[in-house]
C-alpha cells in the first residue's frame, strides 16, 4: 500500500532523517533544473506567471549555489503538511512513513519521505523544452507503482493523474461538507488539512488493514457508507459539527 500526496509550493527547510537517499531519478531532475536556470529572468517571470517580488525569488532560487538539502517531509510545508505531525514520530512510525509515505512531484517524479530534496517551484501543467511532464515521468511512475497493490488517493488531479496507468485498487479519499441547505460541499481549505489529518491518522496508527480508515474522525469529519462505493470513500463534516 501507498498513501500518496501533492507537495505544495510552500517550502520551508529541514531534517528529520541523519541519512538521506537519492530521488529515484537525479539526473532527470537535474535536467530539469538545468533547463530552467538556461531561462533569463523575464522568461521564469512569464513561466510561472509571477509578479514582483516572488518572481525575484523564485529567479533567485533556481540560481542560488548556497543549497541546503531537506527531506521530503521536513521541506514541504503547505496546508497538508501543516497537519503531519512528523516531529512526534516514532521510530516504528517514520519506518511507516517511509513504506507508505509518497509525495508526487512535477521535479522530482515520485519522492519518499527520507529522499534528499531541494526548494523549487514547478507544476505538472507547466512544459519546459517542450516536454509534457505527465510524459516525462510516465515510465518511473509506471515502473514505482507496478507492484502495489493499494493506493490511498490523498492528492489533488493534477498529481493524482500522474497514475494514468496504475491497475491496484486506487481508493480515492474524498472530504465534504454538509451546508444548511443539506447540499454537500468540498470547502478547499479544510479539505486540504482534512487530507493532512488523514494521512497523519494513518501514519500514527500504522494503518495497514484499509477498513480501519473509515474510523477517522478528525475536524468533525466521520465516513459516510451511503454515499460511499467500493473506491470512491466519503467523509462528511454535518452542518450542526
Amino acid at each position: 500500500m501507498k498513501i500518496i500526496l501533492s507537495p505544495s509550493k510552500l517550502q520551508s527547510k529541514g531534517v528529520i532523517f541523519d541519512r538521506r537517499r537519492q530521488p529515484l531519478s537525479e539526473q532527470r531532475a537535474t535536467f530539469l533544473k538545468n533547463q530552467l536556470k538556461a531561462m533569463p529572468y523575464a522568461e521564469i517571470k512569464s513561466f510561472f506567471g509571477l509578479k514582483e517580488p516572488m518572481a525575484k525569488s523564485v529567479y533567485e532560487q533556481i540560481h542560488s549555489v548556497d543549497v541546503f538539502v531537506s527531506d521530503v517531509f521536513s521541506m514541504y510545508s503547505g496546508i497538508v503538511f501543516k497537519e503531519i505531525n512528523v516531529a512526534s514520530y516514532d521510530r516504528h512510525q517514520l519506518d511507516y512513513l517511509v513504506a507508505h509515505g509518497v509525495v508526487l512531484s512535477a521535479l522530482y517524479g515520485v519522492l519518499e519521505a527520507d529522499m534528499a530534496v531541494q526548494n523549487y517551484r514547478l507544476d505538472m501543467t507547466k512544459k519546459i523544452a517542450g516536454l509534457n511532464l505527465y510524459d516525462y515521468w510516465q515510465d518511473l511512475v509506471d515502473d514505482y507503482f507496478g507492484n502495489v497493490a493499494t493506493v490511498v488517493n490523498l492528492a489533488s488531479r493534477e498529481f493524482s493523474r500522474m497514475l494514468k496507468h496504475y491497475r491496484g485498487r486506487m481508493l480515492n479519499i474524498h472530504f465534504v461538507e454538509e451546508q444548511s441547505t443539506g447540499k454537500l460541499k468540498v470547502v478547499t481549505v479544510r479539505a486540504k488539512q482534512a487530507r493532512g489529518l488523514m494521512f497523519d491518522y494513518m501514519v500514527s496508527n500504522c494503518i495497514e488493514r484499509i477498513d480501519d480508515i473509515k474510523y477517522f474522525r478528525e475536524a468533525g469529519y466521520c465516513y459516510a457508507e451511503k454515499l460511499s462505493k467500493e473506491n470512491d470513500w466519503y467523509f462528511v463534516k454535518h452542518f450542526d459539527d
